[in-house]
């Protein structure tokens, strides 16, 4: 498919895609616009009971100036300003009840598809670090969110009053002059076919801004989580000239964003003016009687003339409105392309625990007699079969084995502990416990293995709340245990280790010290199945090699698997898996890696 035909089908998909978001909430959006439908005869009513009044005080003011002493002036009808108030305020109502319900909706929507995509991002555990950081992340989840606001609330609504309103006033006016209804229907079309022309490079350049606010999204959440870091190394200067670089680039996508719409109000405005001055024209000329055609007659008395007068603004308002709203649907269109890989991911499980594994798997002697192979592998694959990510022919992995995961980067050992880990869809037979794995039974999954990724997983708190993400009502007894047992009771002071906080990414402990805080984490948890990926990856040789001794005691009895390209440290394995170019090539003794 040609680079031309993608750019064409991308706003086709973009339209589908939210076409499918607004389908619940569209019988309340069509509450809305019936609601603003109704109020465009009450704009009728209002307008020519306004028309009627200033006809009879006209009258009434040349009645008594041509005639001093004659029968007396009609009074005015100020019965007409009573029902000019009525249906101004039912107006008013009726605008104010359509509001409401898309901004109403306009909310629901964008809560309930944040939520949708929180869970989808939740279920893909690291492996959503493949749709960009966690700031890039943020950034989707938020601000082009809610750049869908503008679409639900005004564009969408809008497309169906475009049609209502002008083609009721064009009916109306042509009631009372025919010539005029055509002036109007004939310049409508200028209208929308400018703004066609100025939107598509709208629709472009609101692509353009929402990717650089993305890149500096997640440069910001970079910066901030590295801060301490480049504080130490003195590169505080040039990360800010960074920060400073895309804010600049994300300014000027902005200003060209802006340029456009003013320049495509600018265009709307000018030719809706044009076409009001042409029908201002043709009833002023003929008011006077001087149309070229009908010398010395008036084809359209005085109030109808301002009837239809006071109409042609309102006859290119929705228009105008359509043009203006239309930048609102080309940002939506970008938010929606960039928001349509997290919504094609699968949709997390969210049965009950009846429809899970049945088994909750526990270490136990009988158990391990029972339950031999814990983990049972057959012709499984990751990705397409064109392309494959993973191939596994075979592999059992037994109870209490612990394995190291070797192999050059990008060989598949990441991609191996997210299938395992239940955070990614494969094809195959995988079964865990005798019992095969499916997107029904991974809520169940998870709750039999721990996973530790290269980068902790620690947030702005105090240790005892970071421990405490893995068992919510764990004592302090029980806390205070599990730092004992890595060594960061003591280092931490045993007063205050629980309440020691720890900023953002763990910010004030060093990296042995969090990767010894998560392996805690995974102590509480007190999961069978352990799985580490390149935990020794940012720790000097010392460092590492201490962590690796705690973890040859702590693991005894689990089943362990580790990927990690400093194997010399993990003598205490049972044995190593070999993987290459995305395949697992086949088992082997830890001594003969070397």
């Amino acid at each position: 498919m040609s680079q031309s035909t993608l750019a064409k089908s991308e706003p086709n998909h973009a339209r589908t895609l939210l076409q499918q978001w607004l389908r619940p909430y569209r019988p309340k959006l069509l509450l809305a616009v019936c609601a603003a439908a109704l109020s465009v005869p009450l704009l009728l009513w209002q307008l020519w009971c306004l028309a009627l009044f200033a006809d009879a005080m006209l009258d009434t003011a040349m009645n008594a100036a041509a005639l001093t002493a004659g029968p007396p002036a009609t009074a005015l009808p100020f019965s007409l300003l009573w029902q000019f108030a009525l249906a101004f305020v039912l107006r008013q109502l009726c605008l104010l009840l359509r509001d409401g319900l898309t901004q109403h909706s306009s909310r629901l929507l964008r809560a309930d598809l944040r939520r949708q995509l929180l869970n989808k991002l939740a279920a893909q555990g690291p492996a959503r670090q493949r749709f960009g950081s966690d700031g890039v992340l943020s950034t989707l989840l938020t601000e082009q969110v809610d750049a869908l606001d503008g679409y639900i609330s005004r564009y969408w609504p809008q497309l169906f009053l475009v049609i209502w309103t002008p083609l009721l006033i064009a009916v109306v006016v042509c009631l009372h002059s025919v010539l005029a209804g055509l002036l109007l229907l004939l310049t409508a079309p200028l209208v929308p076919l400018f703004m066609v022309l100025v939107g598509r490079e709208a629709s472009k350049a609101s692509s353009e801004k929402l990717a650089e606010l993305g890149r500096m999204g997640g440069r910001l959440w970079q910066f901030l989580q590295g801060l301490t870091l480049l504080r130490r190394l003195n590169a505080i200067p040039q990360a800010t000239a960074q920060l400073q670089y895309a804010a600049e680039r994300y300014r000027s996508s902005s200003l060209q964003v802006l340029r456009l719409a003013f320049l495509s109000t600018a265009v709307l405005e000018l030719f809706a003016s044009l076409a009001i001055a042409l029908v201002a024209l043709y009833l002023g000329l003929g008011l006077l009687g001087e149309l070229p055609w009908a010398k010395g007659e008036v084809p359209v008395a005085f109030a109808p003339a301002l009837f239809i007068l006071l109409l042609a603004p309102e006859f290119y308002q929705p228009l105008r409105q359509l043009g203006s709203d239309y930048h609102a649907k080309a940002q939506a269109e970008a938010a929606a392309l960039a928001l349509k890989p997290l919504w094609l991911l699968p949709e997390p499980f969210t049965g009950t625990a009846s429809d899970s594994l049945s088994c909750t798997f526990t270490y136990s002697p009988s158990l391990h007699e029972q339950v031999k192979p814990l983990l049972q592998l057959r012709q499984i694959r990751l990705g397409s079969i064109e392309r494959p990510r993973l191939i596994i022919p075979e592999l059992q992995i037994n109870v209490g084995e612990r394995l190291l995961l070797c192999g050059d980067s990008g060989s598949g050992k990441s991609s191996f502990l997210q299938l395992l880990a239940g955070f990614a869809d494969f094809n195959g037979a995988y079964q865990f416990a005798g019992q095969p794995v499916t997107a029904a039974n991974r809520p169940q999954l998870w709750q039999q293995l721990s996973y530790l990724t290269q980068m902790p997983e620690l947030f702005a708190g105090s240790v005892a709340e970071n421990l405490r993400m893995a068992k919510p009502a764990a004592s302090d007894a029980a806390l205070r245990a599990c730092l004992q047992q890595v060594g960061l009771l003591t280092e931490l002071g045993e007063a205050t280790s629980l309440d020691y906080r720890l900023g953002e990414a763990g910010q004030g402990l060093s990296g042995g010290q969090q990767q010894r805080l998560c392996l805690a984490r995974l102590l509480l948890a007190d999961r069978p199945l352990w799985l580490l990926d390149e935990p020794f990856a940012e720790l000097d040789q010392d460092t590492a090699a201490d962590l690796a001794l705690l973890l040859a005691k702590l693991s005894s009895g689990r089943t362990l698997l580790i990927a990690s390209h400093q194997w010399q440290q993990l003598g205490f394995l049972d044995g190593a898996l070999q993987f290459s170019q995305g395949q697992l090539s086949g088992r082997c003794d830890i001594g003969d890696l070397a």
